[in-house]
């Protein structure tokens, strides 16, 4: 094997790992709160970025990155209302879904980030920047995945039931046109399919 391919293969076994131990800690969140007879209904979370602030407690370490409004600097700041385009969709050429990562966020200790959006009475994601801010390429579908949580359980975007179920080629193409959602869905194929790292990888987007 080359020297690229080696670098490539390995490349793809660490953003896969990475992948997998930050939805394993989501969902270790959730049944922990589930446990404690905590509300899991985003109907109880009111007021945006109410959420995140009872997920922290369950997550030794983890620092409190603020929300829309904080102006942080980095590895912090992540937000397009502060006049940047930081996330990018998973062609990186536009600018992501920001608006999904308004409601709080949270620097793990393995440099992972954590962001919730938090929608009143309907809607609670989180989405996950594997190796944070500071490390690029900072693109959906790439090191940026989202998750929703409903009916009790925590499920990959495009899985039955989550908001975006019936678009997952839509939003996770890597031939598609230019779209702030293409990248949303990339979490299911990236669950689902052992190979999708390596293929993200060797297609050199």
């Amino acid at each position: 094997m080359t020297i690229p391919n080696l670098i490539a293969t390995h490349k793809a076994k660490r953003l896969r790992a990475q992948f997998l131990k930050s939805y394993s800690t989501i969902q270790q969140v959730f049944k922990r709160m589930e446990s404690d007879d905590l509300s899991l209904d985003p109907a109880t979370y009111q007021e945006n970025a109410a959420y995140y602030k009872i997920f922290k407690q369950y997550l030794n370490g983890a620092t409190d990155c603020g929300h829309a409004s904080a102006k942080l600097p980095k590895p912090c700041r992540a937000y397009g209302y502060q006049g940047n385009d930081d996330y990018k969709n998973l062609l990186g050429k536009t600018k992501s879904y920001t608006y999904y990562l308004d409601d709080g966020s949270l620097l793990l200790q393995d440099g992972s980030i954590l962001f919730f959006e938090n929608n009143n009475t309907d809607l609670i994601l989180v989405s996950v920047d594997l190796n944070g801010f500071t490390t690029t390429p900072n693109r959906a579908g790439y090191d940026l995945f989202t998750f929703q949580f409903v009916d009790g359980e925590l499920k990959v975007m495009g899985d039955k039931g989550t908001v975006y179920e019936n678009d997952v080629e839509r939003h996770c193409n890597t031939f598609a046109t230019d779209n702030d959602l293409n990248g949303m869905t990339c979490a299911f194929k990236a669950k689902n399919d052992p190979e999708y790292f390596n293929k993200l990888v060797r297609k050199k987007l």
